[in-house]
């Protein structure tokens, strides 16, 4: 690692004291874990904050919004980043005519560029711009991914997945006590399951924040209030490494985590040498810096490799309110960074708030699209919805439904294997969702394992 991502004293940036994304509270089972969205008030579905989680709230709430560094955030904003970039060839067409004495040049007028984003109350389905590529249902078979029961008699699905460089994915399969490996096409490869002593008490899977590195590696993360325990799965092998504190891991360049703690403190963590440092910036693959975070006037963006530095301000459709929100992102290898909110406004705190936008390779950013709200019972609460494959510039996103898991990638696109500079896309699961088929207690998995209880 080069020495300008090493923290020097005065120059590392400092973030608000609440991190962008809390960490679970420990579950009892597999209770649902501290949602780190903006909920409307009154909702059903809004977990309780509980022991160190409301006191870092109630601290942030008297000390107001400040400028975040990547990965961290203020009372009123957060920032997930799953990252997985790589260095891809951007085509860009344009058309020449020769021109003439007697001709006039014609100019076609850009677009108004884009300065503050609108959020707009979430889409009652996801857009048409979202195709559905991957639908991988509930059931005890063991090609089926498994649901468990989560407190307040909801049964909750996976922790979450994540999409390999060459398509196959990944995903955290809490209630079979394991990691569930599936093709392109979401047709069952293989699982690792994980023995009693990776269990809390051996028995309870809290592994969340799933993220698949260049060398195929999954790395994921729990929780306590001392420490962070890394899990690192390749080539079904596993081990598991603690770092003191509360690392939460929200981006990556392909082989290299990056996330941040509760003082707002970037760092990084390279699964292979197991080494762990404080940084001041975020790197995509292709080695550009980037912070990103939402302040108390809008969502601050800096890349400093090409001189960007804006803050984009954050408005609602509803009305003039201040606007609430949180964000995950994604990287893609084309260096566009893809944005998802949710959140409330002042004027109207009943009503959710979803969107998409996003920021090319230049700083130039999108307008801001309707977006669905992902969260549904079955949701296990991880800022993991919005992500893209390492080697890709496809986003997908990933809802975890009451009967499965959906997969949807923007525009159609592919989110598959790159091949030199082709990526093979996706190929839509035929597999019909069933009724719900929630594993029953008494399901081992395997001779000798234990149910999630």
């Amino acid at each position: 690692m080069s020495d300008e991502q090493t923290r020097t004293g005065p120059t590392l940036m400092k973030a608000p004291k609440t991190p962008q994304s809390l960490p679970p509270a420990r579950r009892e089972g597999r209770k649902r874990t501290v949602r780190p969205t903006l909920r409307r008030r009154g909702g059903s579905r809004a977990p309780a904050l509980r022991g160190l989680l409301v006191i870092m709230v109630v601290a942030a709430c008297s000390q107001g919004a400040a400028t975040s560094t990547i990965g961290s955030s203020s009372t009123t904003s957060s920032a997930a980043l799953p990252t997985s970039v790589t260095t891809t060839t951007l085509l860009s067409s344009s058309t020449s005519t020769p021109a003439s004495t007697t001709t006039t040049a014609t100019t076609r007028e850009s677009p108004d560029p884009v300065t503050e984003w609108i959020l707009a109350p979430a889409a009652s389905e996801i857009p048409d711009k979202w195709g559905l590529v991957l639908t991988i249902p509930y059931g005890v078979d063991e090609a089926l991914l498994g649901s468990a029961p989560g407190g307040d008699n909801l049964m909750l699905g996976p922790d979450y997945g994540a999409q390999a460089p060459d398509g196959t994915w990944w995903f955290m399969d809490a209630a079979k006590d394991r990691l569930a490996h599936y093709d392109v096409a979401g047709s069952y490869l293989e699982s690792v399951y994980l023995p009693e002593d990776y269990l809390v008490d051996g028995v309870y899977f809290q592994y969340q924040l799933p993220r698949v590195l260049a060398d195929g590696s999954l790395i994921a993360a729990r929780f306590d209030e001392t420490s962070t325990e890394f899990l690192i799965a390749s080539g079904g092998d596993l081990r598991k490494v603690s770092v003191a504190g509360t690392q939460l891991p929200r981006g990556d360049d392909g082989s290299t985590i990056f996330g941040f703690d509760f003082d707002g403190a970037s760092w990084s963590f390279n699964p292979e040498t197991e080494d762990w440092r404080p940084i001041e910036w975020f790197r995509a693959q292709t080695g550009a810096r980037y912070q990103i975070g939402v302040t108390e006037d809008g969502v601050a963006v800096a890349m400093p490799d090409i001189g960007v530095e804006q803050i984009m301000p954050l408005k609602s459709t509803i009305g003039p309110g201040r606007v609430h929100a949180t964000m995950e992102v994604a990287v893609g290898a084309d260096g566009v960074i893809h944005l998802f909110f949710v959140g409330i406004s002042e004027s109207d705190e009943s009503t959710q708030l979803a969107g998409y936008a996003s920021i090319a390779a230049d700083g130039t950013p999108s307008p801001m699209e309707p977006m669905v709200d992902p969260f549904t019972s079955a949701d296990p609460g991880s800022p993991s919805h919005l992500g893209v494959a390492y080697g890709n510039s496809t986003p997908y996103f990933m809802v975890i439904g009451h009967d499965g898991v959906e997969v949807y990638a923007r525009n159609g696109g592919s989110a598959g294997r790159a091949e030199g500079r082709l990526v093979r896309g996706y190929q839509l699961c035929r597999c019909q969702l069933p009724g719900r088929q929630p594993i029953p207690a008494s399901a081992g998995r395997r001779a000798g394992g234990r149910r999630h209880r």
